[in-house]
């Protein structure tokens, strides 16, 4: 028997191969993770109002975890932003902080499979501001933002949501509903 020894041959050409495909592969893998592993939540397009005469009047707004994974430092925020005119159509934003209730959370959990889920899931949350908000939306020159900044429990990676309300943003009288739906009771 003749055995045929073939040895390796190691050429430039295959060094420049190996290493463009190392680098396309990990920057496919890169943005892969970036994609798929950032924060993902939604905020609701409506503000409730809780209370009537008599009671304290306070405003709610609720967001929901969307993520299959949880998110670390949630920090929310209420601004108001007013526009200041420029002239020529241009306007500068300024913006006023607005107290929130419940506006820091270290931890807002994960969103469970639909097998799993349930009305009263802990990744949605509803946050309060006491401040008269419909007097605020009346004005056609301001406004209301809500910013949510938190970030991925798996990869740290962190993320700003900014919802805008309105002088068209309905205001519902009620509370919003428990689990992931943005409807009121």
């Amino acid at each position: 028997m003749i055995f045929l020894e073939i040895e390796p041959v190691w050429t430039w050409s295959h060094f420049a191969f190996g290493l463009t495909y190392a680098i396309v592969a990990s920057l496919i893998f890169l943005f892969l993770v970036l994609w798929l592993f950032k924060p993902k939540i939604r905020i609701a397009p409506y503000v409730c109002r809780i209370g009537d005469r008599g009671e304290a009047v306070y405003y709610s707004f609720k967001i929901v975890n969307v993520s299959f994974f949880p998110a670390h430092d949630v920090k929310i925020e209420l601004h108001k932003t007013r526009r200041i005119t420029m002239g020529a159509g241009k306007y500068n934003n300024e913006r006023e902080r607005i107290t929130l209730v419940n506006g820091e959370i270290s931890h807002l959990p994960a969103r469970q499979p639909f097998w799993r889920r349930k009305d009263s899931d802990p990744h949605c949350l509803t946050v309060r501001s006491i401040e008269d908000i419909s007097e605020i939306l009346e004005d056609p020159n301001k406004g209301i933002s809500l910013q949510v900044s938190l970030r991925h429990g798996l990869t740290g990676l962190p993320k700003v949501f900014d919802q805008e309300y309105g002088q068209g943003t309905p205001i519902k009288n009620g509370r919003f509903a428990p689990g992931t739906k943005f409807e009121k009771l």
